[in-house]
This record gives C-alpha cells, sequence and structure tokens, in this order.
C-alpha cells in the first residue's frame, strides 16, 4: 500500500474514534453520571445533602421602623428607617421521612431552625412597626363583615386598652421570636368574642395562661417541622428529581382563582434536576407565598471559574398582565406591579421586593425613606445548569401591611390609604470553593477533552487534506518506461554493401549504375 493510502486510512481512523468519543460517548457519559447523581436515591450524597443541608444558610431581617406613628395616625405619610441586618444563621433538614419506592416519591416535613448572631446589633433594639395583630383583625372584618365593625372596635378598644395608633413598639426580639403579651382576660362581650375567636384559629401563639398569651412573627416557625412535603425522587426520571406532588396532603392548591395558578410546579426550592436547558426558566413552589413561581434567566455568568447562569423573578404584574391575573386577591380588585396579596394565604399582608424594588411608584411614593436599589434589592441565583445546583443566591422579600382609613375604628379612620412597610429578609448562599471544586474537575475535564478533540480533530483532517494532496501530485506525473540497450557486431559500409546473396555469390545485389572503376575507389 502506497504511503499516501496508508495516511488516509490512520487518520479516517483516528477521525472516527475521536468523533465517537470527543463527541458522542464522552459526553453520554456525563450525562449519564449527573442523571443518576442528582437522584434522592437512598446512599447518593446529594440525597444526604437535601435531608440536611451540612452548612448554614445567612440568613438577615432588616425591619422599618417608623418614626412618626403619631401622625401616621391622624393622616400624614409614614416615615420609616431601616434598622438591620439582624444576622442569623438558618439550618434546613427534612424530618418524618418516608418512601414509595413504587411511585417513587418521599414525604417528609421541613425544618427550619434560626440561631442568631449578635453583632452590632443585639436584638433588644426598640422599634415601631404597624401592630399585625391590630391591623390583621381590621382588615379581615372589613372585608370579610364589614357590618361587625362597630363590635370589632369595641373589641380593640378592651382588648389593647384603647390605642391611640395602630402600631406597636416593642425589641426585636420580642417582635419576631419570643412574642408579644396580648392579655385577652376581658369580660365584655365584644372583646371576649374576639378573643375566643383568636383562640380558635391562632394556632401559633404561645400560651402563658389560659387567656394570656404571646404572638410573634417568625417564632412559632423556629425549630418547628411546619409544612409536609411530597416529591419525587427521580430515580426512574432524572427530571423529577425534587418536583412537589403533594403540600399538606393536598394535590392542587385551593388560594387561587384558576386551577393552573393552584398547581405545583418544580421542586420545594432546595434541588432542582440537572441538564437544565440553556436559557429556560426553572419553576418552583413557595411554601410562604401558596404559589408556584417561575425564574427567569437574564445572561451567563462566572463563580469560581464555573459557567453558570444568572436567574431573577418578581411577582409581575396583575393589573395589565392575564397570566397573573389569578393572583388578584379578588376580581375586581388586583394588586399593581410587583405585589402579591396573600390575604388568601397567610394573611392580609403583601409581598413585594424590599424596599418595593421593580414595583408600581404608587407603593415607593407613599411611603418615605424608601429607596430600592438593584445590587441591594434584587432576587437572583446562580445555576449551573449542567448539575442544576445554585451555587450563589440572594432570595430577597418584603412583607408590608395596607393601611385603610377606617370610618368606624378609631385607630384607623384617619390613617392614609397606602402600603406600610414593616421588613425584608435575605437568604444568601455562596458556596466555597471546597464545595464548587467537584463540578470546576468537572468542567476543567471537559474543557481538555474538548481542546484535545478539536487538535486531534484538525491534525486528522489536515493528515487526510496532505494524503490527498501527494495523491494529486503522483497522479499528474509521466511515467515512461526504460527501453533495455543490446550489443550488436559493428559491421563496415564494405560488408555491409558487399554482403552475400542470397544464392551465395559474393557481392550480394549488384547495382548496375556502379561500374568497377568507382568500386575501386573505396
Amino acid at each position: 500500500m502506497q504511503f499516501h493510502a496508508r495516511l488516509a486510512l490512520a487518520c479516517g481512523i483516528i477521525l472516527t474514534c475521536i468523533t465517537i468519543f470527543g463527541w458522542v460517548a464522552f459526553p453520554n457519559l456525563i450525562k449519564s453520571k449527573i442523571k443518576t447523581g442528582v437522584a434522592l436515591k437512598p446512599g447518593n450524597e446529594i440525597r444526604e445533602m437535601y435531608m440536611k443541608i451540612p452548612f448554614p444558610i445567612t440568613f438577615k431581617i432588616y425591619v422599618f421602623n417608623v418614626t412618626n406613628p403619631n401622625e401616621v395616625a391622624k393622616g400624614q405619610t409614614p416615615i420609616v428607617q431601616e434598622v438591620g441586618p439582624f444576622m442569623f444563621e438558618e439550618w434546613r433538614s427534612k424530618v418524618f421521612v418516608s418512601e414509595d419506592e413504587e411511585d417513587d416519591t418521599m414525604t417528609f416535613f421541613s425544618k427550619e431552625t434560626f440561631i442568631f448572631k449578635p453583632g452590632t446589633l443585639t436584638g433588644n433594639e426598640v422599634l415601631t412597626i404597624p401592630h399585625p395583630l391590630i391591623v390583621a383583625i381590621l382588615l379581615t372584618v372589613m372585608r370579610d363583615k364589614p357590618s361587625a365593625m362597630n363590635l370589632i372596635n369595641k373589641a380593640m378598644n378592651s382588648i389593647f386598652k384603647k390605642p391611640q395608633t395602630p402600631f406597636m413598639t416593642a425589641t426585636f426580639k420580642e417582635i419576631f421570636f419570643d412574642g408579644v403579651i396580648v392579655n385577652c382576660s376581658v369580660t365584655d362581650f365584644a372583646g371576649k368574642a374576639v378573643c375566643t375567636q383568636l383562640k380558635t384559629e391562632g394556632k401559633d401563639f404561645q400560651y402563658i395562661e389560659e387567656n394570656v398569651f404571646k404572638f410573634s412573627l417568625l417564632g412559632s416557625k423556629n425549630a418547628s417541622a411546619s409544612n409536609k412535603f411530597k416529591v419525587k425522587r427521580g430515580v426512574k426520571d432524572y427530571r423529577d428529581t425534587g418536583r412537589v406532588v403533594e403540600y399538606n396532603d393536598m394535590t392542587e392548591l385551593n388560594v387561587w382563582t384558576t386551577k393552573e395558578c393552584n398547581q405545583f410546579r418544580g421542586t420545594e426550592g432546595t434541588i432542582f434536576p440537572g441538564l437544565i436547558p440553556h436559557g429556560s426558566d426553572i419553576p418552583s413552589f413557595a411554601a410562604m407565598l401558596c404559589r408556584s413561581m417561575s425564574a427567569r434567566f437574564i445572561g451567563d455568568s462566572k463563580y469560581n471559574g464555573i459557567p453558570v447562569s444568572r436567574y431573577t423573578l418578581d411577582f409581575g404584574d396583575q393589573s395589565s398582565n392575564e397570566e397573573d391575573k389569578c393572583y388578584c386577591p379578588a376580581p375586581d380588585e388586583c394588586m399593581k406591579k410587583g405585589a402579591l396579596d396573600l390575604r388568601k394565604c397567610s394573611g392580609p399582608i403583601v409581598a413585594t421586593m424590599p424596599h418595593f424594588y421593580n414595583s408600581d411608584p404608587v407603593y415607593i411614593n407613599g411611603v418615605k425613606g424608601i429607596n430600592p436599589e438593584k445590587d441591594k434589592h434584587e432576587l437572583y441565583l446562580l445555576f449551573e445548569t449542567m448539575s442544576g445546583s445554585p451555587v450563589s443566591a440572594r432570595n430577597r422579600l418584603q412583607f408590608s401591611i395596607p393601611f385603610v382609613p377606617m370610618p368606624k375604628i378609631d385607630v384607623m379612620k384617619n390613617v392614609p390609604d397606602t402600603l406600610v412597610p414593616m421588613f425584608w429578609v435575605e437568604e444568601s448562599i455562596d458556596l466555597n470553593k471546597t464545595l464548587t471544586k467537584p463540578l470546576k474537575t468537572l468542567y476543567t475535564t471537559m474543557k481538555t477533552v474538548r481542546i484535545i478533540s478539536w487538535l486531534i480533530l484538525v491534525g486528522t483532517i489536515g493528515g487526510l487534506g496532505y494524503a490527498g494532496f501527494l495523491y494529486y501530485k503522483r497522479s499528474r506525473e509521466i511515467h515512461i518506461t526504460p527501453v533495455k540497450n543490446v550489443s550488436q557486431k559493428k559491421d563496415n559500409v564494405i560488408s555491409t554493401v558487399m554482403s552475400k546473396s542470397d544464392d551465395g555469390v559474393k557481392g550480394g545485389i549488384s547495382n548496375p549504375g556502379v561500374s568497377d572503376n568507382e568500386i575501386d575507389k573505396y
């Protein structure tokens, strides 16, 4: 076999092998490892982390301290001053776990434990915020049973000792965890009726005596197994990993106006399936908000040298977007851009981004002291989409309470019609280099294989080109077959001319034109 043919054959074999390995076998091997690695199968490393996150999430609380409560009660615009952050470690785990291998599901209760980390703020700072209990009771009665407003006014004056403003002043620890005391040892009809209702529905109260209890914003949720989830394990189909199929024994919610908005979509936020298509939305179910939301892709980025995708989300615009109208609290009552009314979920409060970031200006202009900034107040996530790992995140959320003038309520008759912010929280996570090292190693290996594959591909294509050139060059050459030299006896002219004739007579053929004398001349 000639050299150019041998070269072409070798390059062809190498090209086939590198194509199969570099662009087919190796990527499929990686995908196979990811598919089996993200499943919540007993013994998988990812399952252990899912059951109990091995590091704390940084949890911060910022409180909006109202500096002019008396003036607000008279109709002036609220002035707030942000106080914070109050720093916590948040530890997440899943308890009371059971499994169903046939359905490929697991059931558990989620548990969050908050550990306060005193710093420049001790938790003993005195703050003034809208009174969650007073305002919530008044808003609920106004909307559900307006004919009882006179009765509820008497009850508020009885239980809360004729409050002058719809605000309360207490320490941070009391407001959020230790609890503020409410004395329901009243004897009047209106007060007793409201207290009876409170004790019936107030499951999160901490009782000191039969008619004396404490209430706080987060105390009842601390270190308690509150929400029950049933999720897919992803063993049979990796795309189902962590997908919520039931919440508190419900296969769908009954909060919103359409079936679609009551559906569970995605995971509960602590795990995501791998091999997320680039640029696609990532849905998840937020139990605190009683709804599913989709994080939307906004661009590519880098984290510790790892290629990641940046995502964000918000509450849309119920006033103009048809897809968001199912979240309106009533058919003729929709929130403006960037707000979600939670009255059907957890009470008469409104969720927005911190400082009303990316919300309608009417909310921003209704309070003084608000200053929305993208870097400080945007919710974002950085995803490594191949493994489905969130490597960095800032989960930010603000809770406000509506103020509405109520002519029949002494403490609310003159307040402005506005949304008063109470506090906002931030859950942050940034994986360190130890935790991201496996991801970086994976990408380094893939990059190395890709570079080598391309180099070999270019080399083999070059080799095939060179072999073709040699073939072409050889085909253009002219090949002359050499003639073999044969030795012969040299005869002189005389012997040639005077060769023998056929009859043996010397002289051969005679030329009659040549005389004997002419011959003699030679």
